[in-house]
């Protein structure tokens, strides 16, 4: 007994230990980045600016930036002024920053989410994220983007600037976590309205259809939508054809899949399927390729066209499954910059599942990739408009690193160089409605730009070749931005936060829904 007794007590001591550790980490407050850039007014001389909208390039051009805004640019020599800090441009080319319109953040988003846009020129981003009617422990709320942005024009934080606010993913129902009220789950017509009155009410301008909703629902949901001034802006419903999307004015669709689900013979009776998520299997995916039809696919391409509807494609969420069993892929040294968590628990076993689809259907997801690509090209050659956007946070996919990528990726999917630079500067803003103050470089703009080693338009990779970033009044030179690089590096590695990440995650209603669906 005595032996049984000491062994108890040992054990509770140790849980009693583990406990007071855990809680001391939680009640410890995680550190965040300080502003970290240059401030004042600059004189940026001898520079290359990349005029997006036309496609020159301006030569020896020379800009005085007051407040973060533009107030002269031109190639005449401007005289050196105590007032100005002068930043050399001789030999780099000067673009808008640039926006990612498919992202998704979280409460811990300054930790390494927010260093790693700004270290990366993406100075303005979409987040495709929301809440319900309470906030959350994991995912970033629309008071949360308000609150960012509030302090980011105050100078009192660093963030991108979030554009729009985003409702939680529309989803007919297995989204919603006990305890919400019914509404949310958008069952039918009924619902879909109160759910668009709620979102109404609270200052939230996008809501995110998603996959599962049903026609009658999402028709309910766009039209009050309409009369309230919001927008739709997400999934294409998979019971919902393309031309009813187009109809009814969505905004937005996401993702790559948009004309690999509509364009093969077999779409109608997919859509018409009691469940057609449970019949999206390998077969199904091969049947997206081989029965493509290239005539339909042009023919609702030409719709989009000429429709009022952008498109996202998130080509990087394709890429993971077609490179998922590539040893550089998976040991890219960018995971250093992921908290640990997230690459042990989710990004390696959602790999790991895309090898096993690969290894039993000769290397699926690499033919849907390259037909998405494809479909990008066709699409872009069509007309329709296109945003640059990553899904961020998905499997593989980088917080501000993939953004670059994403253009590498259009850029081989058919895309030139400068039409893949407008889906992430000029098509953002005027997407967004904000072209007036963003996008372009010009004198009154706002001088959000990324100033790069090498030309852009020669090779789209070079977006990656950052010298510094103007941004929000401030200028980060190459120094600055390795110290948010580190800074994220330390953070994603650091235990505290990912323990911070942990009780986040198991302790959202949201997030134990999806897991549970």
């Amino acid at each position: 007994m005595t032996v049984i007794r000491r062994t108890l007590f040992t054990l509770v001591a140790l849980v009693s230990v583990c406990a007071v550790v855990l809680a001391a980490l939680l009640a410890w407050p995680l550190p965040t980045i300080s502003q970290r850039g240059l401030t004042g007014d600059v004189l940026l001389r001898d520079v290359t600016v990349v005029d997006v909208e036309s496609g020159s390039l301006r030569r020896r051009q020379n800009l005085i930036i007051r407040n973060g805004e533009i107030v002269w640019m031109g190639p005449d020599e401007v005289p050196l002024q105590d007032s100005l800090f002068v930043v050399e441009g001789a030999g780099r080319y000067l673009i808008p920053g640039l926006w990612d319109m498919h992202t998704h953040t979280t409460q811990h988003a300054a930790q390494y989410q927010h260093p790693l846009f700004i270290a990366n020129g993406v100075t303005g981003v979409r987040d495709l994220w929301g809440c319900m009617s309470e906030p959350d422990s994991f995912f970033a709320c629309a008071q949360d983007r308000r609150r960012w942005n509030q302090a980011l024009d105050a100078r009192r934080g660093l963030s991108p600037r979030y554009v729009g606010q985003s409702s939680y993913q529309i989803n007919g129902g297995n989204e919603v976590p006990d305890g919400f009220p019914e509404f949310f789950k958008a069952r039918t017509p009924a619902e879909a309205r109160q759910l668009v009155d709620y979102y109404a009410g609270v200052d939230v301008d996008i809501l995110k259809p998603y996959t599962e909703l049903s026609p009658q629902a999402y028709l309910a949901l766009a039209q009050r939508a309409d009369e309230l001034g919001l927008s739709l802006q997400g999934h294409r419903p998979i019971r919902v054809p393309l031309e009813t999307a187009l109809s009814v004015g969505q905004r937005s669709i996401e993702h790559g899949r948009l004309f690999l689900l509509e364009c093969f013979t077999g779409a109608d009776g997919f859509r018409g399927l009691p469940n057609p998520l449970a019949a999206y299997s390998t077969e199904l995916m091969w049947r997206l390729v081989d029965e493509h039809d290239t005539v339909r696919c042009a023919a609702l391409m030409a719709s989009m066209a000429e429709s009022s509807t952008w498109w996202t494609p998130t080509l990087r969420t394709l890429a993971m499954g077609a490179r998922a069993g590539e040893s550089d892929f998976r040991n890219d040294e960018r995971l250093k910059y992921v908290p640990f968590l997230f690459v042990q628990l989710i990004w390696t076993p959602d790999a790991d599942r895309k090898v096993a689809d690969n290894a039993v259907a000769e290397d699926v997801h690499g033919a849907l990739y390259e037909l998405a690509q494809q479909t990008v090209g066709q699409a872009q050659s069509a007309g329709v408009r296109i945003l640059a956007g990553t899904d961020a946070f998905d499997t593989y996919v980088y917080h501000g690193f993939s953004l670059h990528d994403e253009l590498a990726s259009l850029v081989g999917s058919g895309l030139s160089p400068l039409e893949a630079l407008k889906t992430a500067t000029i098509n953002a803003a005027v997407f967004s409605g904000l072209e007036e103050a963003y996008g372009s470089i010009a004198v009154g703009k706002r001088a959000d730009m990324v100033l790069l080693e090498a030309d852009p338009l020669l090779d789209i990779r070079n977006t990656g070749k950052i010298a510094g970033v103007f941004f929000n009044g401030a200028y980060f030179d190459r120094t600055a931005l390795d110290d948010l690089l580190a800074f994220a590096e330390q953070r994603a590695g650091s235990i505290r936060t990912n323990v911070h990440i942990l009780w986040s995650a198991i302790t959202s209603p949201l997030l134990r829904a999806q897991f549970a669906d």
